[in-house]
């Protein structure tokens, strides 16, 4: 399947937007919010950068991350384990604190 068009014009906006926000994120008083912040946009652009390499034709993983990333300006070998290691804490123990939840959208009569 052939790269859907449109994709490097909008991955050009989003990065620019994740250093922005970044940005921002080493400004914030707050220094537990900061160190948040900083990280998660950090393991945002490595799965963005992640995401264009596979879009370009990069080769998946059928297996978990050895440790060490594609090559890349984004590319960091701890990022994506952290990143995953982050969200299955999220998926598996926090779900009602993050907002996740299973079941029906529609209102029970």
């Amino acid at each position: 399947m052939a790269k859907p068009a449109g994709f490097d014009r909008d991955i050009g906006y989003l990065m620019p937007f994740l250093d922005r926000v970044a940005a921002v994120a080493r400004e914030l008083p707050d220094a537990g919010a900061r160190e948040e912040l900083t990280r998660l946009m950090a393991e945002e652009k490595a799965r963005w950068a992640r995401i264009q390499q596979l879009l370009a034709g990069a080769g998946g993983s059928t297996a978990p991350a050895s440790g060490t990333a594609a090559a890349g300006p984004h590319s960091s070998s701890t990022v994506p384990e952290l990143a995953r290691a982050r969200a299955d804490e999220i998926n598996r123990v926090q779900p009602r604190q993050a907002g996740l939840t299973v079941g029906s959208l529609k209102r029970q009569s």
